[in-house]
């Protein structure tokens, strides 16, 4: 390697110098000597070359078919009198830089100057690049696993040992790897673009600064073949290790998906790499990721772009939070999503749906059990077929399966997308059934329902629901509806009950019936969901004595209104959230926004030495004037199933202390409460079991004291919104951003996303119809936007997500207050004389016709 380095090196001194200075021989005629050239034109003027030209021609000859066949005979280092070749200090001025040639900036760096003057020193670091290079060579290899593991291949220990040595060889090639450096080569790596545009070089970075800040993307280039390598071994031997816990110990897809790779967590623990090392690999690891991405939403699980991610991801997990800017700057790629189609991605996940992919006879419907064995509706078949299905099924990974490729914004448009296709489907079946009616008249004895004939042909999804009753009319309308009528776009009529053909629903009375909804559903008196005064949120009710098809009810609701678009007026725990991903492995930070005392507490007993004395594996709840100590037992579910059963040491009534609890006598709704046969009191809480008793008092917070109710809620929910397409949101945080929306309001934002009719948007009077709006409160404002559009919360992304028109009124009359069609989410507003008769009759307006459908 040192060799072939060294005759490159002299080649391509001979040709920059031969072209710059020539051999002075006046026998010479090579047209790629200076002196051969004139000696050929001897009375014509010949441009001389400069030393940057003369480096791109010699790149080009001596990556031609014959480099040595243009070398002049004549021509020694000794005979150019206007430069040092063994100093490599060139006399002649390099001449002005032409940013708009590639071919110019390339020869301007200080790799190529380096290799073409001869007494520059050649790094032969490449040499230790191709040592590690056949290092990695036995992790490369495709490894068939059938009936015993190969003797040769190579165990987790010495496979970290050689995949982390390697990585920082490469990053060892790094000549400059300062932050604002970094940092500048990332601002393009992120977009997609392997360098920097040349207009942007040419206004900001003279000749000098533009070729020091490349230096760390040349040493990219440099150690490129070698991080593609460690990025391919980390992916297979992933992979490898994946297939092998399938074959050991054939666990549930669910259970494969979560493992975590044991070189992994090798690597974790041993990657000690300092914080400029870190940053360095991040912004290469992403420029290996777009070199080696097939443009498409899923990849290979081998592939060296699936390797490039998971290291990504593992890197994540070592810096720390701290950084300048934040560390998640560092990992976003916004050119993913820019060279993604919304459609395609869409379409990916959903094929990617266990419901699509299993093949077994196992039933996939809405069991709503919380111990973690079916929550996602992924087959458990244990089956020899049932397991090579999962194991080809965990060949391809998603790229929404990972945090760092898609913010919340991104993952909701691919959601919407997802329900949009849904939307589509059900709305043409339901033409072509109208369409197959029409064409094969029924006879008439085998005539349907009337009603059930017009619903299965309707379009959309209709209700008719007035305000005063709009809870019940709700499950009024959606009882026994069929599955496939929920799928199609929602259209809601709404009014008093006399009153109910009001208005044509755009998007509007959609919003309003579902705040209506909340507004109710959310009172003391429903008894559904109880009010945290302190934090504001809500949360299934401890000891509900409501049936359970109305938590039902409820969890179809919002699932209709997350299929549909609705950001909704709600404020759940972040525990609701992971609960309806699928995720019930509960951590201290997961029930701290909603029991902050209990939190607080849990932290103590956790982190003091002793505090657990006194302590017991009972947990307590109070609801419906008792108190009741329950005893920890695996038994979470009876036979059937349908009740939840609870073990009671000891029932205290809140009124009455001194009477006594018929246990088996209480009946709360899928609940189902006996005595604790054990005549030995709850275990201690102990040094060794107190991680245990954290974890269970969380669970029992959290989920079974509310077990039903959540049961029954996902049920509901699951009917429209199945697992797979809300599990894109991967975290909790990015599923309540999408579900609440939020609460804050900018009106700079509401003014550039309004639409005009019938005004002019630069005109004085729409200058100060928003003055007047800045002037007030947030809560005004946020009146204001609920008056126009009926919505009480900005949706995620922003106002743009809404419709809102300033309409001039006709007829306009100055006596007229403002109105509103939340229909079309439309304020038409008369001309006043001034902005404070403007101020007033807005005003006014708000107060008398927030209620109802926006006629004030």
């Amino acid at each position: 390697m040192a060799t072939d380095t060294l005759a490159l090196q002299n080649l391509l001194s001979r040709l920059v110098g031969q072209l710059l200075h020539g051999c002075r021989n006046v026998a010479c005629r090579e047209c790629m000597c200076d002196t051969g050239r004139r000696n050929a034109s001897p009375h014509r003027s010949l441009r001389n070359y400069t030393p940057r030209s003369a480096r791109a021609i010699a790149l080009a000859l001596a990556g031609g078919a014959l480099p040595r066949k243009h070398l002049c005979v004549h021509y020694s280092s000794d005979a150019g009198p206007g430069t040092d070749l063994e100093t490599g200090n060139d006399t002649v001025p390099e001449g002005s830089l032409d940013p708009s040639s590639f071919e110019q900036l390339l020869c301007d760096t200080t790799s190529i100057r380096d290799i073409c003057h001869r007494s520059a020193k050649i790094s032969l670091r490449p040499s230790k690049l191709e040592y590690w290079k056949q290092t990695l060579s036995p992790l490369l290899q495709r490894i068939v696993i059938e009936d015993a593991i190969p003797s040769s291949l190579l165990g987790n220990e010495q496979a970290c040992q050689i995949i982390s040595n390697a990585l920082r060889a490469c990053l060892d090639t790094v000549t400059d790897g300062r932050m604002d450096v970094l940092s500048y080569a990332d601002t393009y790596i992120r977009d997609g673009s392997a360098y920097p545009p040349v207009s942007y070089a040419n206004s900001h970075h003279p000749a000098k600064g533009w070729n020091v800040r490349h230096k760390v993307l040349d040493s990219f280039e440099r150690g490129q073949d070698l991080l593609s390598l460690v990025c391919e071994a980390v992916a297979m031997r992933a992979d490898l290790e994946t297939q092998l816990q399938l074959l050991r110990s054939r666990p549930s897809r669910r259970e494969a998906d979560r493992a975590r790779p044991t070189l992994l967590l090798l690597l974790e623990r041993k990657l000690d790499l300092d914080h400029a090392a870190n940053m360095q690999a991040i912004v290469w690891l992403k420029k290996t990721f777009i070199l080696h991405w097939n443009r498409e939403p899923s990849i290979s699980l081998s592939s060296t772009a699936s390797g490039a991610l998971t290291m990504l991801e593992l890197l994540k997990q070592l810096v720390p939070l701290d950084l300048v800017g934040g560390a998640s700057v560092w990992f976003k790629l916004p050119t993913i999503a820019h060279n993604l189609a919304v459609v395609d991605v869409a379409e990916s996940w959903t094929a990617g749906s266990p419901r699509n992919q299993c093949d077994c006879d196992r039933p996939h419907g809405s069991e709503g059990r919380l111990d973690g064995t079916c929550v996602l509706h992924m087959c458990q078949d244990q089956s020899s077929s049932s397991d090579r299905h999962h194991t080809d099924a965990v060949t391809k990974r998603q790229l929404l399966s990972t945090d760092l490729l898609f913010d919340t914004a991104q993952r909701a448009l691919y959601f919407r997308m997802i329900n949009h296709l849904k939307m589509q489907k059900a709305h043409s079946k339901a033409g072509k059934a109208a369409a197959l009616r029409r064409r094969f008249p029924a006879h008439p004895h085998e005539h349907e329902p009337e009603d059930q004939v017009k619903y299965e042909e309707e379009h959309y999804l209709l209700l008719n629901v007035s305000r005063t009753n709009v809870l019940s009319d709700a499950y009024d309308q959606f009882w026994q509806r069929r599955s496939g009528e929920l799928f199609r776009p929602l259209r809601v009529r709404l009014g008093e009950s006399d009153e109910l053909e009001v208005g044509h629903d755009l998007g509007g009375v959609q919003i309003e019936f579902f705040n209506l909804i909340c507004k109710q559903a959310f009172t003391e008196d429903a008894g559904l969901f109880a009010s945290n005064p302190i934090t504001g949120l809500s949360y299934f009710r401890v000891g509900s004595l409501q049936p359970l098809h109305m938590f039902e009810l409820m969890g179809l609701l919002v699932a209709l209104a997350v299929y549909n678009g609705i950001t909704l007026p709600l404020s759940f725990p972040n525990v609701f959230y992971k609960l309806l991903l699928g995720d019930y492995d509960l951590k201290l930070d997961d029930i701290a926004d909603h029991w902050p005392d209990e939190a607080k507490s849990l932290r103590y007993v956790m982190e003091t030495p002793g505090a657990e004395d006194d302590l017991s594996f009972s947990f307590p709840i109070e609801a419906n004037g008792i108190r009741i100590f329950s005893h920890e037992s695996s038994n979470c579910h009876t036979e059937s199933d349908e009740f939840v059963t609870i073990e009671v040491e000891d029932a205290i009534p809140t009124t009455y202390p001194s009477a006594d609890v018929d246990v088996e006598g209480l009946r709360w709704p899928g609940f189902n409460f006996i005595r604790s046969g054990t005549l030995v009191a709850s275990p201690s809480v102990t040094a060794t079991n107190k991680a245990r008793y954290i974890s269970s008092y969380m669970t029992w917070l959290a989920i079974r004291s509310v077990e039903p109710q959540v049961r029954a809620f996902h049920r509901g929910f699951q009917r429209i919104i199945d697992a797979h397409s809300l599990s894109i949101f991967i975290t909790p945080a990015n599923l309540k951003a999408f579900m609440e929306g939020s609460a804050h309001l900018d009106i700079n934002e509401l003014r550039i996303a309004t639409r005009y009719d019938g005004y002019d948007p630069k005109s004085k009077y729409i200058a100060s119809f928003w003055s007047v709006v800045k002037s007030w409160p947030e809560e005004k404002q946020k009146q204001l936007l609920k008056f126009v559009t009926a919505a009480e919360r900005v949706p995620l992304g922003g106002p743009e997500h809404l419709t809102f028109v300033v309409q001039r009124a006709r007829p306009t009359s100055l006596d007229h207050l403002p109105t509103s069609s939340t229909c079309f989410g439309t304020l038409q507003l008369p001309h006043y004389r001034s902005a404070n008769v403007l101020d007033e009759k807005l005003s006014l307006a708000l107060e008398y016709g927030l209620e109802g459908f926006g006629t004030g």
